[in-house]
């Protein structure tokens, strides 16, 4: 999650975007901030990019289940991206239908919110939730903002600095040898970005720097990738092009 995280993201199909308005309006009443595609992407910018950067940058994912969004391919991709960055999800169902596939995976341990029988209800419940999770209650009985709260908090982080915690030896070593597999902002990295980005869109830059950072070779890296290469006649040739890369960085 960014150290940024100022804002819920609202991950919705198009075709449900009346009841995406009423949440939002709901939540920002509350004083829960949210950013929705249809508001607060900036004219002439880069649509999906705006998308990404907002699911880096939230601290928490509110997704409109539906027979609709069920079926959007774009929302399974906004969900992975917060799943791979550990973003909280918060699922609000809006019609008695249950996750199929991918989305059965990826909510599989997730704890729903009906919106129905009873809207108003069910919006409370989900303010409700959102604010334990941030774990900054209010404490003059109003509800403050909630990035006033996490703001409140690192300030009185940073007020009371802990005391440095000796690190051992194993960690010690770990830091000072794990290097990234190839560095974001090298040619390198732009090129092997630009190979999955073929595949998958802009979210591959988000998988890159993951796999860079947590795979602990290669070999291990290359895989990481591939499996977001939909095709398998594709895979082996992305592997071979990320490969040749990775060669020329040696």
């Amino acid at each position: 999650m960014s150290e940024a995280a100022s804002h819920i993201f609202i991950c919705f199909s198009s075709k449900d975007e009346a009841v995406a308005r009423e949440v939002i309006e709901f939540l920002e009443s509350e004083g829960i901030a949210c950013w929705v595609s249809f508001r607060d992407v900036p004219a002439g910018q880069n649509y999906q990019e705006n998308i990404v950067h907002a699911i880096e940058a939230a601290w928490g994912i509110v997704f409109l289940f539906s027979e609709h969004s069920s079926k959007s391919g774009e929302i399974k991709k906004e969900l992975s991206i917060g799943g791979s960055i550990d973003v909280p999800v918060f699922p609000l169902r809006l019609s008695p239908i249950a996750p199929t596939g991918a989305l059965r995976y990826e909510l599989a341990t997730r704890q729903w919110i009906d919106i129905f029988p009873d809207r108003r209800h069910a919006l409370g419940r989900l303010a409700e939730t959102i604010k334990k999770t941030s774990r900054a209650p209010a404490t003059d009985g109003s509800v403050a903002p909630v990035t006033s709260l996490l703001a409140a908090d690192a300030a009185r982080t940073a007020a009371t600095p802990p005391t440095p915690a000796k690190p051992s030896p194993v960690k010690k070593c770990a830091q000072a040898t794990r290097a990234p597999i190839v560095a974001p902002g090298t040619q390198e990295f732009e090129a092997i970005r630009a190979l999955l980005a073929r595949h998958i869109g802009p979210i591959a830059k988000v998988f890159v720097e993951k796999a860079a950072t947590e795979a602990s070779t290669p070999d291990e890296f290359c895989e990481r990738l591939a499996a977001h290469v939909a095709a398998p006649s594709d895979r082996m040739p992305f592997v071979t092009a990320v490969r040749a890369r990775l060669a020329v960085k040696s």
